[in-house]
């Protein structure tokens, strides 16, 4: 396919998508004004500051901009669908990405310090070792005898959307099975953007 007609048919993936989610949208803010803040007397979720995550990161009006724009969706990018192709490459630096993540977080990683440094260097051992270890092992044909790719872009997606609950936190047990429906258009989106993932790339994906 040309990288026009990519382009073309990505165009109207997102316009699917703004459609679909516009629908989401309106349904959402009636459960949240219907049932959040008339029937259960709690303030509207949707207030939630959706940046609350970066401000933590920096207070610089410019930055927050970028790393809201750019870098988030590289690193979201990153960690959740770059390893869906199964190449021993994007395995490693994307389980390296989670595992860095998951032990450092990303609020000392724009600082000039030792622990921005161990950063960096954690993901680059880590990547380097996920992938000595699969480098010479046919990981697509190995991987894809147990579990199909639609099942896999499944956990993608839905894993996805559920790390968006993290938004409305502190989370209210009161209504702890309102917030799957909250982040439906995440979900949504990523379903989207695995597609998008398989069949045209990482990049057009991105």
């Amino acid at each position: 396919m040309l990288i026009k007609d990519k382009i073309k048919a990505i165009g109207y993936s997102y316009l699917l998508f703004i459609g679909i989610g516009l629908v989401l949208t309106m349904i959402i803010r009636s459960i949240d004004t219907f049932l959040v803040v008339n029937y259960y007397k709690i303030p509207s979720l949707l207030n939630h500051d959706v940046l609350k995550s970066i401000r933590v990161l920096t207070n610089n009006s410019f930055c927050i901009v970028f790393l809201a724009a750019f870098f988030v969706p590289i690193v979201e990018e990153t960690m959740f669908r770059l390893w869906l192709s199964f190449d021993p490459r994007h395995i490693a630096i994307s389980f390296s990405a989670i595992l860095t993540y998951m032990i450092f977080g990303l609020k000392d990683l724009f600082n000039v310090n030792l622990k921005a440094l161990a950063i960096i260097l954690s993901f680059i051992v880590i990547c380097l070792v996920i992938f000595r270890v699969l480098r010479d092992k046919h990981t697509e044909q190995y991987l894809g005898k147990f579990i199909s790719i639609r099942v896999v872009g499944s956990i993608s997606a839905i894993s996805f959307g559920l790390v968006h609950i993290t938004n409305f936190a502190p989370i209210n047990m009161n209504i702890w099975f309102l917030y799957p429906i909250y982040v439906l258009p995440q979900v949504v989106l990523e379903y989207l953007i695995v597609f998008l993932r398989l069949k045209h790339g990482f990049i057009y994906a991105l």
